[in-house]
């Protein structure tokens, strides 16, 4: 993967690299009692106190942060998610009619402020979940030769060998701009603060502790459109985690209903698109009211192809009041 270009930031042709595509937020579990704990083995929370290095732009700012090789345990730390200008770092804006640079610098569309545009280095060192890692990745530490990572080669893309399913991280919200490194090489770029990032990765990952490294710039190309009346702030101001998926996942999910014109019968269309195989794989679809109690259930057997969309399942009912699935 090639190296992160700053000059991306102010290009109003580039607000992504290497981002995953949208998909539905539904919560997905590994069984029936954990979704009725609300608590998804298939999640893991980077929520919590993050490495921290505030720089007033990009000329000042530490370049090399995100390698392996500089130690970031000992910076301060911030908690995540915050702004960072409610946690001392700059201070909020309010703007209404003008751009939050007018007066400062003098810009057209393709630039972005270079005096006062700070830049926010975060890191977070954290550890794989046990239950996540591959077999083959839980052999002891005597049992390989020296220097070897369960990745053999650092650099390269899609080792199986030490996750058991893709490992994706999941910003839901930074403003206005991030970078992202793992393990010290680049992952990818997004803006669009209002709505998640999330980002694969699989390929970078290595056994033991890893370190992942962000920044997040105040103002982007992004900025431009995003001129609204509201108070301007940046930072991971919404909650990161980390997700994995199983062999076959509900990858995206679009409900639609409709009533008849007394209200007194309703149907549901769902439509599913799948990531993975399990051939022979079912769809088993429970409808329930307010109360939880089941109203209908189906089931689709079109589901096992790899990055397939199952058949269109319908379900009429025959209850009146809104409905849940």
């Amino acid at each position: 993967m090639k190296e992160f270009d700053y000059n991306i930031v102010a290009d109003p042709g580039i607000f992504q690299q290497n981002r995953l595509e949208a998909h539905s937020d539904h919560r997905f579990y590994a069984s029936k009692e954990e979704m009725e704990r609300d608590r998804s083995s298939f999640c893991y929370s980077l929520n919590g106190d993050w490495n921290f290095a505030f720089a007033p732009n990009w000329a000042a700012a530490d370049k090399d942060f995100f390698r392996t090789e500089e130690d970031c345990h000992a910076w301060k730390t911030i908690p995540v998610p915050a702004h960072i200008q409610m946690e001392g770092y700059g201070v909020p804006q309010y703007c209404n009619t003008q751009y939050p640079w007018d007066g400062k610098e003098e810009l057209m569309p393709g630039q972005i402020p270079s005096i006062d545009n700070p830049v926010a280095s975060y890191v977070k060192y954290f550890t794989l979940p046990k239950d996540w890692l591959s077999l083959s990745s839980e052999r002891p530490a005597g049992d390989r030769k020296e220097g070897e990572t369960l990745r053999e080669d650092a650099a390269s893309v899609g080792n199986p060998a030490l996750v058991k399913n893709p490992v994706y991280i999941s910003f839901q919200g930074v403003e206005s701009a991030l970078a992202l490194w793992c393990n010290g090489h680049y992952v990818g770029y997004s803006e669009d603060s209002f709505t998640p990032s999330e980002f694969d990765l699989t390929p970078y990952l290595l056994a033991g502790e890893n370190k992942l490294a962000v920044a997040v710039f105040r103002f982007s190309a992004g900025s431009w459109y995003e001129d609204q009346d509201f108070f301007r702030f940046s930072g991971i101001f919404r909650e990161v985690f980390l997700y994995t998926v199983p062999r076959l996942h509900l990858r995206d999910l679009k409900l639609t209903s409709s009533l008849t014109d007394d209200f007194a019968t309703g149907s549901l269309n769902v439509e599913m698109k799948l990531q993975g195989a399990c051939p022979g794989a079912v769809a088993e679809l429970v409808l329930m009211d307010q109360e939880r109690k089941v109203c209908g259930e189906l089931k689709v057997s079109e589901c096992a192809g790899a990055g397939s969309d199952c058949a269109r399942a319908d379900r009429a009912s025959g209850r009146s009041g809104p409905l849940s699935l």
